[in-house]
This record gives C-alpha cells, sequence and structure tokens, in this order.
C-alpha cells in the first residue's frame, strides 16, 4: 500500500519505538498516517513487536462516531494480509453511545473524555466499583490523539501531556492536529521527547487532495441569520452555530423561507438512527462525487459535529467566531477538494444576559480571549485567499502566546496536576476529574418515566448535554412539573451497596434533582418523557408540551446482564478457568506495555506475566476461609445440592435460577468478604513468588485487594480450612507456578496489617508501580468476570452441576 512521504515518516517512527507529533492539513491523510502502523502490525505473527489494541481519542463524541463507521469499513480493507485478525473488532464508547465500557475492541473510538478518566482511574462508563479495570487498557494499547489542538486547555490538553510523560517508555502514541502553533510543536518535543513530522510545501504539491483549491476568509460585522446565508448562497452551503439551540432556531427561520425540503439541520442530539442518516445524506449531498447530488441546491445548519471528521464540501461556509484552531477545521469543509473555489464567512456572537459576547460553549477568560483574537486576525484578512502556510500564520498569531502561557503554567502547576492524577489513580478522587478532564463537561440525559426500571442505566444511549444547559433548565422544568402534577423533573442514579462479585450488575437508587448543586454529584441524569419533545427534524429539545419520547434500553446489553450465572467449583478449577481466558484473551494484548515497562521500572523480563499468574492464583484465596465455606455448604443444602466432601474448596456456588438468587438473598447469613482477606493471606506467598521484588509484590497484593473493590484497603478476620493449602498449592499450579510456596508461607489468620502491603499514594511508590498494577488488574478482574463463561465450554471432573 503506497504511502505519503509524511505517512511512510510516521510509519518508521513508531515502529523504531519513537511517539509522533504531526502536523499536516485537513484531507491530507492524518488518519491514515496514525491508523497504517497499527493495521500493518496486526498481521505481525510476532508478539510483541506492537501493541494489538488501538485507542483512538478525539475531542467530540460525534467525531468518535463518524470515525467508528468509516473506519470499520477500512479495517477490512486489510483482511486480504497474511495473518492479519481482530478479535474484537472496531468498537466506539462516548457517553451517548457506550458500545465498549470496559474498552476491549481492537480499535476503539472514543473521547479525550473516556480515555483520560479511564488513564487517570476515574472511569465516566463504569461504576466506582470498577474503576481500577480500564487504566490497564490505556497502558496496553497504542494510543492516538487527533485534533488535539481541540482539547480542553485547562483540563484534558495539560493532563494528556503530563500522562504521556508517565507513559513515553511505555506505550507508543500519536499527538495530531492541522493546526499546532510554531510554539507548540517545537516545545511538545522537548517535553515529549517525540518525532516531529510536518509536510513541506514541495511534499503538499504532490498530495492530490492540496492541489488547486482556493479558500477565501471574509469577517462580517453582524451575527449569522438566515438572511445571511441565503445572501451568499449558490449550490451548497454550510451553516455552523456554536451551540445546538441557535443551530435549531436558525434552520427552523431557514425552512420558514425555502421550506424544509432543502435545509439539513445536524447537531448531536439526534439519535444513532437519525443521526447516521442524517450523516450519510450530507455525505453523499457534500461529498466528492457530485453525480451523487439528488438535490439542485442544499444548506447544512450544524454545530461543532461536522468540524471535522466529514469528508464534505461546499461553496460558502459560514460560522460564528470561535478559535482561530476550530474555525481553520471547519474552513476545511469548505473548497475541499483539487480545482474548486469557497468563501468562509466569519460572524460575531450574540450577547449574553450581561450584553457581552455570548462565546459558549468557549466560556473560559482564556478562550473568549482567542475568539476575540480570531475575530481580528480574520478582521485583518478580510478577502484573503489562505493556503495552509498562510493559515498557519493566523494560527502562529492567535495561539502562539496562548500555547506559550498554557505550557508555562503546566510547568508551573506540575506539582499541583501530579498531586491530583495521584489522588486519582491511588484512592478514586471523583473530583479531580473536573480539574484534570474538562471544566465544561457534559452530562448524559436519559428520558424514561420510571428509571428503576433500567438495570444498567449506564449501557443505554443518551443525549449529551453541556452540564450549563441543564443547569439553566432547572428552573423552568420544575416550573413545568408543578404544573403538570409531577412527582420528579429530573433524577440521577447513586450506586447501591455492591457484593463482592464479579458479574453481579451494579444496583441504583435514583435520586430527585433539587439543586444545581445537584448537577454536579453525577454525570448520568433521568429526564421525565413529559418535559421532553423528540423528533428528526429539530433533534432533543426541552418543552413543557412533550411526551411520547422516552429511552429504551440497550437489548443486547440487558441480556447479558440478565444471564450471567455461576457453577459450583473448586479454587484450582477456577484459576485453570481464569488462566485459559487470560492465555487467550489478554496475554499477548498486554505483551508490549510489559515488555516496555519491565525494563523502564527495572522488573524482571516476563514479570508482570509472572505477576498477573500469582494474582490469579490468589485473588479468591480468601474464600477459603472457614465461614465462607460454612455458608456455601448451607446455601448448596437449601437447593437441594448438599456439598459432604469436606475438601471440595468451593470458590462459586450453583447460581443459575432466580430461585436460587433468592435463596442466597433470605438466608440469614450474608457472603462473608474475601478480597482483602485473601490480600493479606498471600503477602508472604507474593514475597517468595516474585523474589523479593517489592514492586511487583505490592501491585500484586493490591490487585487481590482490590479485584472488586476499585478503592478496597482493608479486611476483616479470618481463618482458613484445614484444607486450603492443599487447594492453594494445585491452584498454584494451575497458574503455571511453584506450589510448594503454600508450605510455609500460609498464615492460618491475619499476622500484619493490609495497609503494610497494598501500594501507597504516588510519589511514595513510583508511578511505574502503578502502571504494572493497572495491568495485573485489568488481567485478574476480566479473567475472573469471563472465566466462568470459558468453563462452561469445558469439561472437567472438578465442576459440578
Amino acid at each position: 500500500m503506497q504511502l505519503f512521504p509524511f505517512q511512510q515518516r510516521t510509519f518508521e517512527a513508531l515502529t523504531h519505538g519513537y511517539n509522533v507529533v504531526l502536523q499536516a492539513p485537513t484531507g491530507a491523510g492524518k488518519t491514515r498516517a496514525a491508523l497504517f502502523p497499527f493495521l500493518y502490525h496486526l498481521a505481525e505473527p510476532a508478539p510483541g513487536c506492537f501493541p494489538r489494541q488501538c485507542i483512538y481519542s478525539v475531542p467530540m463524541q460525534v467525531l468518535a462516531n463518524q470515525f467508528a463507521v468509516e473506519y470499520a469499513e477500512v479495517v477490512k480493507s486489510y483482511s486480504h494480509l497474511d495473518g492479519f485478525k481482530l478479535e474484537k473488532g472496531v468498537t466506539i464508547q462516548t457517553s451517548d453511545r457506550p458500545g465498549d465500557p470496559t474498552m476491549e475492541g481492537d480499535l476503539i473510538f472514543t473521547t479525550i473524555d473516556q480515555t483520560l478518566s479511564n488513564i487517570l482511574g476515574v472511569p465516566y462508563a463504569l461504576s466506582s466499583s470498577r474503576a481500577n479495570l480500564n487504566a490497564g487498557a490505556v497502558i496496553g494499547s497504542y494510543l492516538v490523539f487527533d485534533e488535539f489542538h481541540l482539547f480542553p486547555p485547562e483540563g484534558a490538553l495539560k493532563t494528556t501531556l503530563q500522562v504521556l510523560r508517565l507513559l513515553k517508555d511505555v506505550t507508543p502514541f500519536v499527538l495530531m492536529t492541522a493546526t499546532f502553533s510554531s510554539t507548540m510543536l517545537g516545545e511538545l518535543k522537548s517535553l515529549l521527547g517525540a518525532e516531529v513530522v510536518t509536510v513541506s510545501s514541495h511534499e503538499l504539491s504532490h498530495i492530490p487532495s492540496q492541489r488547486g483549491k482556493v479558500r477565501r476568509f471574509h469577517a462580517i460585522d453582524g451575527l449569522l441569520t438566515a438572511d445571511s446565508v441565503l445572501r451568499y448562497h449558490d449550490r451548497r452551503s454550510i451553516a455552523i452555530c456554536n451551540t445546538v439551540e441557535r443551530a435549531q432556531q436558525l434552520y427552523a427561520e431557514l425552512c420558514d423561507r425555502i421550506g424544509r425540503e432543502r435545509v439539513i439541520l445536524l447537531h448531536s442530539r439526534f439519535t444513532h438512527e437519525h443521526r447516521n442518516a442524517k450523516e450519510e445524506r450530507v455525505r453523499r449531498e457534500f461529498g466528492k462525487d457530485k453525480e451523487a447530488w439528488s438535490a439542485k441546491d442544499l444548506i447544512l445548519v450544524a454545530t461543532q459535529v461536522i468540524e471535522v471528521g466529514l469528508d464534505i464540501t461546499c461553496q460558502a461556509l459560514h460560522t460564528e467566531v470561535a478559535p482561530a484552531a476550530s474555525i481553520l477545521q471547519r474552513a476545511g469543509r469548505c473548497a475541499r477538494f483539487p480545482g474548486e473555489n469557497g468563501d468562509v464567512y466569519v460572524y460575531n456572537v450574540p450577547p449574553d444576559k450581561q450584553g457581552k459576547p455570548n462565546y459558549a460553549p468557549y466560556i473560559g477568560k482564556e478562550e473568549a480571549e482567542l475568539c476575540q483574537s480570531s475575530w481580528m486576525a480574520f478582521w485583518e484578512r478580510d478577502g484573503e485567499a489562505l493556503d495552509f502556510r498562510g493559515e498557519q500564520e493566523v494560527i502562529d498569531y492567535v495561539h502562539t502566546a496562548t500555547d506559550r502561557r498554557l505550557l508555562e503554567e503546566m510547568v508551573q502547576e506540575e506539582g499541583q496536576i501530579w498531586a491530583m492524577i495521584g489522588r486519582a489513580m491511588a484512592l478514586n478522587d471523583l473530583s479531580v476529574r473536573r480539574q484534570l478532564i474538562r471544566k465544561v463537561d457534559s452530562r448524559t440525559v436519559l428520558v424514561h418515566d420510571n428509571p428503576e426500571g433500567l438495570e444498567n442505566p449506564f449501557g443505554c444511549t443518551g443525549f449529551s448535554l453541556w452540564h450549563g444547559t441543564l443547569r439553566a433548565k432547572l428552573e423552568e422544568l420544575e416550573a413545568w412539573r408543578k404544573a403538570k402534577g409531577l412527582d420528579w423533573a429530573l433524577k440521577y442514579p447513586v450506586e447501591a451497596e455492591a457484593e463482592e462479585d464479579a458479574r453481579v450488575p451494579t444496583r441504583y437508587r435514583w435520586l430527585p434533582v433539587h439543586s444545581e448543586g445537584d448537577i454536579g454529584a453525577a454525570f448520568l441524569f433521568v429526564v421525565h418523557p413529559a418535559l421532553v419533545a423528540y423528533d428528526e427534524c429539530l433533534g432533543f429539545r426541552f418543552t413543557e408540551d412533550g411526551g411520547g419520547y422516552r429511552t429504551e434500553p440497550d437489548q443486547q446489553r440487558k441480556k447479558r446482564q440478565e444471564n450471567y450465572t455461576y457453577r459450583l467449583e473448586t479454587y484450582a478449577d477456577h484459576v485453570r478457568s481464569m488462566v485459559r481466558v487470560y492465555q487467550r484473551d489478554l496475554v499477548n494484548r498486554l505483551a508490549y506495555a510489559a515488555a516496555r515497562l519491565e525494563k523502564k521500572a527495572g522488573f524482571p523480563a516476563s514479570g508482570i506475566d509472572r505477576a498477573i499468574r500469582l494474582a490469579i492464583a490468589l485473588h479468591d484465596l480468601g474464600k477459603l476461609d472457614e465461614r465462607w465455606q460454612a455458608w456455601v455448604r448451607a446455601y448448596q443444602a437449601e437447593i437441594g445440592e448438599r456439598l459432604d466432601d469436606e475438601t471440595f474448596m468451593a470458590v462459586h456456588v450453583h447460581m443459575e435460577t432466580p430461585e436460587h438468587e433468592a435463596v442466597a438473598l433470605r438466608m440469614k447469613s450474608r457472603r462473608p468478604p474475601h478480597a482483602g482477606e485473601g490480600a493479606i493471606a498471600g503477602a508472604k506467598i507474593a514475597h517468595k513468588v516474585l523474589e523479593g521484588n517489592e514492586g511487583l509484590r505490592r501491585a500484586v497484593i493490591t490487585a487481590v485487594a482490590r479485584h472488586h473493590s476499585a478503592q478496597a484497603g482493608t479486611f476483616g478476620d479470618y481463618r482458613l480450612n484445614r484444607s486450603a493449602r492443599v487447594a492453594l498449592k494445585e491452584a498454584l499450579e494451575a497458574a503455571g507456578l511453584d506450589g510448594s510456596a503454600a508450605g510455609d508461607w500460609l498464615p492460618q489468620a491475619p499476622a500484619t496489617k493490609l495497609e503494610n502491603h497494598i501500594l501507597r499514594l504516588p510519589p511514595d511508590d513510583p508511578h511505574a508501580w502503578w502502571l504494572a498494577y493497572f495491568l495485573i488488574v485489568r488481567a485478574l478482574r476480566l479473567a475472573d468476570g469471563k472465566s466462568q463463561e470459558d468453563s462452561k465450554k469445558i469439561d472437567s471432573p472438578f465442576v459440578r452441576c
């Protein structure tokens, strides 16, 4: 497959172990440059030559949706390569399309919010008890950060750079955009030790998509209205508003003037079905192949959802003022293809309640200053045609001072940023999300009159709204609620107390929203159907004349939740099943990062693999407690399946029907906890098996203690059953380890404190130890959750039904 020179340089740098900062104009092939190394290496037969998983992070949910659709087809074109194989396929994970919350796809398209929340241990997509599950996926993957300039500067941008400084010797990555300032490029090279790949003017002249197109810019001292759009309209026009509400208003005005059949509205608040249909129509009607155009003339009204990603064009593009990098990205949808001419019109924004320009969603002081500087830059260049070099001059004019200040602030705030990163990783401190990821954060809104009936609300598809939109609507929603006699208008979920069980779904209580402060308490909300409306023309909106629309649960996900079952299983057999899952699904996924981390941290070769196997062997050691085994026998007797063999050390009971679950719930005693107990019981064994490596030992013990709850740090009293040593010996051997460690190294009762053995808050323990922990606990928890499914396929004398 022929690559352009800049794509080839990107491939060579990554293949030789270097990370890349890539700048190339829109339409030149940045995405192909970033993904080709991953897809190429998937066909390599030797594991460990490159990560077997790629996480592609973008600033907006809709862009992730677009890429997922497009590259699912691109991936198929590589299927002819010898050895090319996808285990899980192309997936998408955003707040409104939570298709891969545990990050198991081969190629995952997601948002920077999701990626950062995962690596920091404060994931948006998982309950707090599972918060440590996904960091290992990020560490073990090849990372692509697209349109980096659009990341929130006061949150995600700074945090991404600090996280990449931590990961740079372990996890390969590409940072890319069309609109880096020269200052940012130079500083990123130094900060990250990365190779900078740019495209020269000579090289651009040989890229077909960049030849012979002319794009003129105009500054219009007025607001974006239907009149201004129609004044310059020819065959195809695009109008981009900064907010959904203004886009809906402009769409309605244009429909009144020229009819609905000549106008398309596209924003983030449509259902997948309607949005996909709209995007397909837009690609066809505004695409390169004018033979496919079925309408004589069309106007597309949109928000930032088309700022990047869509391969479309027009003769006239209208946009409200925004930071220059964003305006130039939007301009990439005008005169996009070779030989085309187009005009870009930049407008002011309406005033807010205080009479100041309403730059929302660019609401911070710095972003407002960028909008003002952008206006001046285009005003001074009114009527000029700008090529890529001219656009770069605008970027340097507008963004250089801000980029320099941002990087200087990041250095000054480094201690504070790392302290927050440490609190997130070690303590699952959700409060740091706002500082480390995004201050202007979004909320997912579901529509339902009985949220208690949603068994997995985080698996439902909702609408993403800026938190300020919700806050601003609360007073109006409350008034409508009272007028309609409703009991509530808006609710949010609170996680109920959970059992130590790898596969039981999380339960929630739903609390009504009473004040704006409650909007900060959660990232998922349910609004009453009577207070909203939805249709395929305008999309989702709040209204007192609502009704008729509500969120439907994902039936596939609901089925998976409902069908969890357990078989009566011995400790050793459970370990065997987990090792099978680990070897089949995870070992190759983690091999590249594990080898590089071992080198970085000074761990022995294959030390992380050995640590994972040990964690698997030890994780249910606490279930060999006399009380736990007594509970097993009492439960089995209650369901009519007595267990008389005293040497049968069970870690799972037979639970397959609702009647079985009802028996467990009505039993006088609950299953005793076991995670922390198993960790403390296995502390000396970990020291022996890992030959005194303190970093790996602490990582293993922390993973065992937290394999059901990411925050666990305590344990109760326990006394091991007299058959525990034999069972542990079998478990160690099943994991491929020396079973003799179960001898004198297994205490019958707790003899030390758990806090002496688990990882401590960084920097008391090195960050590299925490990276090892996240790899270990991911492998442990995924293997634990999937092992029973695997054991059903194996005919084993140790499994009883």
